[in-house]
C-alpha cells in the first residue's frame, strides 16, 4: 500500500486485530504499483447492477478470467486463488 498516515494506522490495526505478522505489510511502490495493475480490469466502470450478487460474481468471472492469463498459469494455484475450483463455483450458482 502507499505511505500515507491514515493507512499506516489502518493497516496497524488489522495487524493487530488478525494477529498478522508485521512484515505482511508491504509498503513498495513498486510492489504496490504491480497489484494496482493486476486489478485495473475491475477499476473500470461497469454498467449498474441490481443486485450485489450480480455485481460480486461478474467482479468473480473477470478476476478468474484474467488470472488464467498471467504468466504463472501453469500452476492451478496462483497466490491461493484457483480459476478452475472459482468457475466450479459460478457454474454451481
Amino acid at each position: 500500500t502507499d505511505q500515507a498516515p491514515s493507512t499506516k494506522v489502518a493497516m496497524a490495526k488489522v495487524i493487530k486485530a488478525f494477529k498478522l505478522k508485521p512484515d505482511c505489510h508491504c509498503t513498495s511502490k513498486y510492489l504496490n504499483n504491480l497489484i494496482e495493475q493486476d486489478h485495473r480490469h475491475i477499476k473500470v466502470r461497469k454498467t449498474r447492477y441490481q443486485s450485489i450478487n450480480t455485481a460480486k460474481n461478474t467482479l468473480k468471472g473477470i478476476e478468474c478470467i484474467y488470472a488464467l492469463y498471467k504468466k504463472n498459469r501453469r500452476s492451478l494455484q496462483i497466490c491461493g486463488f484457483s480459476p478452475c475450483h472459482e468457475i466450479s463455483i459460478m457454474l454451481a450458482s
